[in-house]
């Protein structure tokens, strides 16, 4: 048994003997997924409520979409799941108010909806490779983090999310140090956040960017950045991270989320709406990157970090000077992420040292390993 792990019970359970109404705040596809989930659990859902600049007597799922407001003033014992996501201070104050009136949490639905989410059961089959992780993480916060993440998952008490979240741009510039002639890869470029952040991060003083992403609206966005920012010496690819050289297809919607589709997605995704998808190109980045050095590499590729890695095997390892890229890796995408990448990073580099960070979000979204 995991000593870490102190939550035994899965919110699912808890919630059908709990005794209370339960509603939702939020609607959207992560309402989906959660009423979805419910309905497998045979829990009933009592009512729907949105922000209230949102709510303009639509309905959702079959229910009356009620205003946030109503729901504080709400004088009858509640269970309230939060079912979307966000990281905007003023929406997560708004959870935070929630919390304070009603008992509240955010349930743990996987991204994709076939993956295996986390379950006491979960726990015990991948405990060995849980324990290795756990106990090679480079510091006490990184473990620190990977055991509230895996008790959120289980429980979906919102606590898990509020501790030991830190800053990104601080973890960044605590972890990671900075040259002056550095090159900077960025696969999942999105619509050039990235980009800033690393010029912010080296001050403009730098050797070379390659932007790397799929989706045909965030391209555009990214290439009006790089144009109306004058940023020089970068190359912008329009195309997907993966092992091999190749195309697959991509859900398309112009938003963060854009990602590869994957045996039994489709159909699941597509149970409330019509899904866009688009024909992308694929490249791995040793193909990208040929014989040139990386010393900064983000992979935040909507799921495929393991295959994009892969990819990335041969600039992996210590050139002549001993160098290692620095590696941003998001590890959230896929409930197994958390200790199938640290390991998998491990196997390609022993060398490398791995921090665990939980940046703010609710859900557990923005959980990203740092390798150096």
């Amino acid at each position: 048994m995991l000593a870490f792990i102190k939550e035994k019970q899965t919110l699912w359970d808890y919630l059908k003997t709990a005794g209370k109404p339960v509603v939702l705040y939020g609607t959207g596809d992560g309402a989906d997924k959660v009423i979805d989930r419910l309905a497998e659990e045979n829990i009933a859902v009592a009512g729907i409520f949105a922000s209230d600049e949102f709510v303009r007597g639509q309905r959702f799922r079959g229910f009356a979409v009620r205003k946030f407001s109503e729901l504080l003033r709400a004088r009858e014992p509640l269970i309230v799941l939060i079912a979307f996501a966000s990281e905007r201070e003023d929406v997560m104050d708004r959870f935070y108010e929630l919390a304070r009136i009603h008992e509240t949490y955010a349930p743990h639905v996987p991204v994709f909806a076939d993956d295996e989410a986390v379950t006491p059961a979960w726990l015990d089959t991948y405990e060995a490779e849980l324990q290795q992780v756990y106990e090679g993480l480079a510091d006490e916060t990184s473990r620190n983090v990977f055991a509230d993440i895996l008790n959120y998952r289980i429980s979906g008490k919102l606590s898990y999310l509020w501790h030991c979240v830190t800053d990104r741009g601080a973890d960044i510039r605590e972890l990671f140090p900075f040259g002056s002639g550095e090159l900077y890869v960025d696969l999942g470029a999105y619509d050039g956040d990235t980009v800033q952040e690393f010029l912010d991060l080296s001050q403009r003083r730098y050797k070379k960017i390659y932007a790397v992403e799929p989706d045909s609206k965030n391209f555009k966005k990214l290439t009006t950045f790089v144009e109306e920012n004058k940023i020089e010496n970068i190359c912008c690819l329009q195309a997907g991270v993966w092992n091999s050289a190749g195309e697959l297809e991509l859900t398309g919607n112009g938003g963060r989320q854009s990602t590869f589709w994957k045996a039994g997605q489709k159909s699941r995704l597509q149970r409330h709406k019509k899904v866009k998808t688009q024909i992308a190109g694929v490249v791995s980045v040793d193909r990208l990157l040929g014989d040139e050095h990386a010393d900064y590499m983000k992979f935040d590729v909507e799921g495929v970090e393991k295959e994009a890695l892969e990819g990335a095997k041969g600039h992996l390892t210590a050139d002549g000077k001993g160098i290692l890229p620095k590696l941003l890796v998001a590890a959230y995408h896929h409930d197994k992420d958390i200790f199938v990448l640290p390991l998998f990073l491990w196997k390609l580099q022993p060398k490398y040292r791995l921090y665990l960070r939980k940046h703010p979000y609710v859900p557990d979204w923005e959980i990203n390993i740092f390798a150096k």
